[in-house]
């Protein structure tokens, strides 16, 4: 019986052990549950999440076969200045120019109801699409239309919908023309003006006046509002701006880069800074994502450079660069800096066959591994602008040439090193980058094209390439190197070419009364030189001159610069005297020494 009661006690004691082991397992259980309840819930959000794969696509299309627009009425795609633009240089509108087919657009939007389009190319025909639907990329690769397709940028969050899209357009014409002084007061900006002699330009009354300008950079903060740009704001020359990063967002609010860019070309603070262009008409568009770099922004540049030529405009400065992106596999080796391979750098290729010219940086990877430009600096007809300081050295930063094809690059140079910009509290202060010598390099381009307007872009770049410093044995450091813009001026001045006539002349600024130049001829002639002071034109010396076969040292007298003048400009015309054919003019500038 004891031992009964002590088998039932035990079997008791292993019920209640066994019953305490099961509840036990069925709190753990219900413990578990509670902990991976919210887990799964979690997964499966963040695999919904992920299922949406929010990015942006680049499509390009096989060709532009049913489009309802037409090379015969060019005005439904390009503003009467773009047209105007194209007839004067004799430019045909093509094929090229055509918009992308606007079916070819719907049948790819048509593939996911909350896609979104951003940006159309008429020129690589292409668009570029915001979708989050997951294998969106395979169903567009199905379209027999599409030639390629690729992502090019994906995104950790979905895109803002975009509400309402925001364009600043001033709906007033920019008063014409500027009312600016010849001689201005440079301030702090006077070593980066004269190092290229672009007031010499000014003071003969070219500083941008007429000429349209688009700056594409990564956003504009307070052009609106700051002092630098209040001369151009009274004239109404800020002609529009536009975010197509962000399309509805203000680019007046965003970004510091732009603004520092614009104030080296059109800030005018008398005595303080003063840009390279002060009277230049200006359009803006941020094409620059700062939040990440990725493809996309490439495709955001092209956009920005067709929105430039639909408007009209003459000049394009483009302080940015592309060689390395967020996504490893995509970034750009240096056989890739062909003008080829880069959707920016094809389309850069373009611009001047349109009738622009495009300023873009070097870059700034000089001191490091990869010491190249980058793209679209590496375009072909395009100036690619790098670094000095104002006494010519180089700066240390900026990136070498030339191009993997053998091209010289840059194709000009300009200060970057201690550049005085405005940032956008209306403060001027120094910066370094190639990011603002080439602001420098467009408003002189502006200043130059004002002078001979008539002369197509690649005139005017093939002067700035022959009047650099090292145009004679150009380098891949600083390549055709400092433009002087009195040399360009006098080289575009030529209006006929002379085989057996080679003159010679190394400075076109003189501080004092004679003028150096050698002539080479290969038979003996006779020649007629006039100087000419502008400020007193009765004060003229003609001197003629016999050459001998060969090279010819001359130094030539010129009219004394008048006591009360700071500076004056001295016109020489040379010709023969038995062949009229021989006709050719020079200005020079002439002032005083500076003391030191």
């Amino acid at each position: 019986m004891q031992r009964y009661k002590l088998f039932l006690l035990n079997v008791r004691k292993k019920s209640l052990f066994l019953r305490h082991i099961k509840i036990k397992q069925q709190n753990k259980l219900i413990s578990m549950k509670r902990f991976f309840l919210p887990l799964m819930i979690m997964m499966l959000l963040t695999s919904f999440l992920w299922a949406q794969s929010p990015a942006k696509y680049w499509v390009q299309f096989k060709d532009k076969q049913g489009t309802p627009y037409s090379i015969q009425k060019p005005e439904a795609f390009l503003s009467p200045k773009a047209i105007e633009r194209r007839a004067k240089f004799n430019i045909p509108i093509t094929e090229q120019d055509l918009p992308v087919n606007p079916t070819y657009v719907q049948k790819v939007l048509s593939l996911d109801t909350g896609m979104v389009l951003f940006t159309q190319s008429k020129w690589l025909n292409g668009i570029t699409i915001y979708s989050e639907k997951d294998n969106i990329l395979e169903e567009i690769k199905k379209l027999d239309f599409v030639l390629f397709v690729e992502k090019t940028i994906p995104m950790k969050e979905a895109e803002e919908k975009i509400s309402e899209v925001y364009k600043y357009v001033n709906p007033n014409p920019p008063t014409l023309p500027t009312t600016l002084p010849n001689d201005m007061d440079y301030g702090l900006s006077y070593g980066q003006i004269k190092i290229n002699n672009i007031h010499w330009l000014h003071r003969m009354g070219y500083n941008g006046t007429g000429i349209n300008m688009m700056i594409l950079d990564g956003g504009f903060q307070n052009i609106d509002t700051i002092r630098h740009f209040e001369f151009l704001r009274q004239q109404n020359r800020l002609q529009g701006a536009r975010h197509i990063v962000a399309p509805s967002a203000n680019t007046f609010r965003s970004g510091s880069h732009g603004t520092m860019v614009l104030s080296c070309i059109a800030s005018y603070i008398p005595g303080e800074h003063i840009g390279t262009a002060p009277g230049v008409t200006v359009w803006l568009t941020q094409t620059e994502d700062g939040r990440s770099e990725n493809k996309i922004e490439e495709d955001n540049w092209v956009a920005g450079i067709e929105y430039a030529d639909s408007l009209g405009c003459y000049v394009i400065n483009s302080s940015l660069g592309y060689t390395k992106f967020d996504d490893s596999t995509k970034v750009r080796k240096y056989t890739d800096l062909n003008g080829k391979v880069s959707r920016a750098s094809i389309a850069a290729s373009f611009v001047a066959s349109k009738g622009m010219i495009l300023c873009n940086s070097a870059g700034n990877e000089g001191n490091n591994d990869w010491h190249y430009i980058g793209c679209p600096a590496d375009a072909t007809d395009i100036i690619t602008v790098g670094g000095v300081n104002v006494f010519g050295k180089r700066a240390n930063f900026s990136s070498y040439g030339p191009t993997a094809d053998g091209r010289v690059k840059p194709d000009a140079v300009a200060v970057g090193r201690e550049a005085y910009v405005a940032n956008p509290r209306g403060i001027t202060l120094r910066a370094d980058g190639t990011s603002f010598s080439s602001p420098l390099m467009s408003g002189m381009v502006a200043c130059l094209w004002q002078a001979f307007p008539d002369k197509n872009a690649y005139q005017i770049m093939d002067a700035i390439r022959k009047s650099g410093d090292r145009a004679a044995a150009p380098d891949s450091s600083l390549g055709y190197g400092i433009t002087d813009f009195l040399k360009a001026y006098n080289i575009l001045l030529q209006t006929i070419e002379i085989k057996d006539f080679n003159i010679q002349i190394n400075d076109f600024v003189i501080n004092e009364s004679k003028i150096p130049f050698t002539i080479t001829v290969t038979e003996p002639k006779e020649i007629v030189i006039v100087t000419t002071s502008r400020a007193n034109p009765e004060k003229m010396k003609i001197k003629k001159i016999k050459l001998k076969q060969g090279k010819n040292e001359l130094k030539i007298k010129t009219p004394k610069l008048k006591k009360s003048l700071k500076y004056d400009f001295i016109d020489m015309k040379i010709n023969e005297v038995t062949n009229e054919k021989i006709q050719l003019q020079y200005v020079f500038g002439i002032e005083r020494p500076e003391k030191i």
